[in-house]
């Protein structure tokens, strides 16, 4: 007989319990090994030294902000029931990464440091050819071999800039940046998911109207005679100003799952917002920073962030968003993004290099291309935003951060002294016995002699 006080097993609940486990034990723990509290009820200084992570855990987190997992599956309508095109094609890559985003267009790519160096995660080179990368356990060294294959060292040490107020927040001076820490940076280029998703709006059935509520009074933004065409509907239309907003959620899921994975591995961590990115970036006198290209738009618009002043546009080698100086116009730029599906190499090419799909080839050969038409009306609103702004978006920056995550290994005796039992759990309880003991250490070590 089954005693009723007891849980009856539930096999859904029993195999999806790691996960909820971590997201309901998930906190933000701040308080670093190497740290202090100057002052207040709970002053303390910490009586060990900052402890770095190790290329393991770093590997692990690198990944679970930006790791490639395998192919993205594109499980959309292409066509419609009268053969014509349904929007799929707005899909642009067929590598699947750890974070969800628009149109997998991934745009948010990863800065972190340590006190060694500061490194940029370069994944353009790793085509999966499988819809499952990782398929048990096993498979965790192909973490290790995507850390090292992707990292790219850009300076020693830390990004310099001024940590003081002002450039950050008072409240988190304490904590942020320390020695021991990790930082991740997601930054943002949101103009290759702008072209797009303007090549889908106004490619899929009656497209909608992007007009200039800025600086235009409400007019056409280069667009009214794709409307006088009926290539565009004049009842639908686009604020100019929402253009470039879309793509700001993969900084969130990046920040999700960095929050989980230091969770589930037993280290501390939280996000806060990062320095004031002008400054964090390279674009004032007070700091190299990141080093990232600043431009002036041709218009300053008083309230507007960023429309009066310098604003990052890129960063050479590195990311190069699609605007120039990086195109030589907007018109090649559009054709970039439109040749990364249907150009000479293409993902909609008999030249990809897989997708999921068990008949590849009779797939790829049904795909609809964007027409000449709608390509030529999506040139016209990005001269139209370029021409009169001297920037693509106009309401947001090309390139943009917010806020930074720091992965750190806890000082509990703060929480033991301070806190009720649950401060933190077993997982932080055993980080040391569990990742930096001798059995821990050799599985490293026999893992990277086969994966050098």
């Amino acid at each position: 007989m089954v005693d009723k006080g007891a849980p009856i097993p539930h096999p859904g609940i029993d195999g999806a319990w790691p996960l909820f486990d971590t997201m309901f034990k998930r906190r933000s723990r701040r308080f670093a090994a190497g740290a202090q509290i100057p002052g207040g009820a709970t002053e303390y200084v910490s009586s060990k030294p900052p402890m770095p992570l190790d290329e393991t855990e770093e590997a692990f987190l690198v990944w679970a902000a930006t790791g490639v997992t395998g192919q993205v599956l594109a499980d959309l309508p292409f066509r419609d029931d009268e053969g014509q095109d349904a929007g799929g094609n707005t899909i642009l890559t067929w590598r699947g990464l750890t974070y969800a985003s628009p149109c997998a267009s991934h745009e948010t790519r990863l800065f972190y440091w340590n006190d060694e160096g500061t490194y940029f995660v370069k994944y353009e080179n790793v085509d999966p050819t499988k819809v499952l990368e990782f398929e048990d356990k096993s498979d965790w060294e192909k973490v290790l071999r995507f850390a090292r294959a992707s990292r790219v060292k850009l300076f020693d040490g830390r990004p310099q800039f001024p940590h003081e107020r002002g450039v950050m927040l008072p409240f988190n001076l304490w904590d942020s940046d320390i020695s021991g820490a990790t930082v991740f940076l997601p930054v943002l280029d949101c103009t290759y998911e702008t072209i797009n998703v303007l090549l889908l709006t106004i490619g899929y059935g009656t497209g909608a109207a992007v007009i200039d509520d800025i600086g235009g009074n409400n007019a056409y933004a280069g667009c009214e005679k794709w409307v006088k065409s009926g290539l565009l509907d004049e009842k639908r239309v686009i604020p100019l100003s929402s253009l470039g907003t879309v793509s700001v959620v993969e900084v969130g899921f990046m920040m999700q799952n960095l929050q989980l994975a230091v969770q589930a591995m037993g280290l501390g961590g939280w996000v806060h917002a990062a320095p004031v990115d002008t400054v964090l970036m390279g674009g004032t006198p007070l700091a190299r920073g990141l080093g990232f290209r600043f431009d002036t738009p041709k218009v300053s618009l008083p309230g507007r962030r960023g429309l009066g002043g310098p604003i990052p546009v890129g960063l050479d080698g590195f990311m190069e968003p699609f605007i120039p100086p990086y195109y030589a116009n907007m018109d090649a730029a559009v054709d970039a993004v439109v040749n990364i599906k249907f150009g000479t190499g293409g993902i909609y090419t008999p030249d990809t290099t897989s997708t999921p799909l068990k008949d590849s080839e009779g797939f790829i050969a049904d795909v609809p291309p964007h027409t000449e038409d709608v390509i030529q009306c999506v040139k016209d609103i990005c001269n139209y935003a370029w021409d009169k702004y001297g920037r693509f978006p106009v309401g947001t920056d090309p390139i943009q951060t917010h806020s930074w995550f720091q992965a750190h290994h806890l000082d509990l005796d703060f929480y033991d002294q301070y806190y009720a039992p649950g401060a933190y759990t077993e997982t932080q309880a055993n980080h040391l016995e569990d990742w930096h003991s001798a059995v821990a250490k050799q599985a490293i070590e026999n893992t990277m002699t086969t994966t050098r």
